[in-house]
């Protein structure tokens, strides 16, 4: 009597499930290779040296960094998409996948559909840093200044696509006012230009600005998360101070190729969760200014399509466009 067709179903069903099951008993039995977007130093890179390094004494196999920095993070994406989906390969994803998806003509992967998301790993606020010389001692009289002189302040950004640079954008369109944007190749450079007052001021994560602020060199003027950030617990954030939709952050997390199996997926998502509550990894993380996040991957998989339409408005209504 020949098998029927719903039998054959659940005889493959069954063997996927132990496939999988199989997967999580195993995984890992080797080391995990950690690709960062990012030059050493880089906020990428932090994160998964800080993480990794925990992860390994939980998973009792080693966790290599190895840096692919260049083409605004999507070498390091696309490596990661063509590599085995089998957990051993994973992408540190920081905003920019999200923010590439419109920024690029064309891309060898997309952020929806070529990664499969492990968890949510940091935020990160901006600020809105100014040159101590400028005389604005609070958004409202940074504003003010720039309404009453029109394009006469330059506000740095680190590179196109950044979140500093959209955020830039987004402030002049939201608080009607006219500046003049200077994009650098990176954070470093765009710091040293306020510094040196040859730029006016600087939207850019706080890790690299926090140093220079504590000194004096700096004037930090807003935040641009819902609330306020535990680095800089005195600085109100642009909604408090009367512009409720400049509202974002930066983010970080990780994933893996697409088809990696959901028990690995599984497996890796539990033991990210145990290390972003693990107290010294804690205190590491908010050193840098980085809010620990964690959930279960869906949530990351929604943080990664929502910033793909909120920041592909901003890109659009700027007309910018990279191939």
């Amino acid at each position: 009597m020949k098998p029927s067709l719903f039998g054959l179903a659940l005889v493959f069903a069954a063997g996927l499930t132990f496939a999988n099951a199989g997967h999580a008993d195993t995984y890992p039995s080797r080391g995990i290779q950690i690709v960062v977007p990012a030059a050493p130093g880089g906020s990428p890179d932090i994160l998964a040296r800080i993480l990794g390094q925990a992860l390994s004494v939980r998973l009792g196999q080693s966790v290599s960094i190895e840096n692919k920095p260049g083409g605004a993070g999507n070498i390091a994406a696309q490596a990661v998409a063509r590599a085995a989906p089998d957990g051993y390969t994973l992408l540190v994803a920081a905003d920019g996948i999200s923010i590439n998806q419109t920024l690029f003509a064309k891309l060898p992967f997309d952020a929806r559909t070529s990664f499969a998301p492990i968890v949510h790993a940091i935020s990160s606020p901006q600020v809105f840093a100014v040159n101590a010389a400028v005389p604005a001692r609070s958004l409202k009289e940074f504003l003010q200044l720039a309404k009453t002189e029109p394009g006469k302040y330059a506000l740095a950004s680190p590179a196109v696509g950044t979140t500093g640079q959209l955020g830039v954008l987004l402030l002049q369109t939201q608080a009607q006012i006219q500046v003049k944007p200077v994009v650098y190749r990176s954070a470093q450079p765009a710091l040293t230009d306020v510094l040196g007052a040859h730029a006016d001021g600087i939207i850019v994560t706080i890790a690299p600005a926090l140093p220079f602020i504590r000194e004096g060199k700096l004037r930090a003027l807003g935040v641009s998360t819902a609330k306020r950030s535990a680095a800089l617990p005195d600085v109100p954030t642009f909604v408090e101070q009367g512009l409720p939709d400049f509202n974002f952050d930066s983010w970080q997390g990780f994933v893996a190729p697409a088809g990696t199996p959901q028990a690995i997926i599984d497996r890796l998502n539990r033991e990210f969760n145990a290390v972003l509550q693990d107290p010294e990894v804690r205190k590491q993380l908010l050193a840098q200014a980085f809010d620990p996040a964690g959930g279960p991957p869906e949530a990351f998989r929604k943080v990664i399509e929502d910033s793909i339409g909120s920041w592909g408005k901003v890109i659009q209504a700027n007309n910018i466009r990279l191939d």
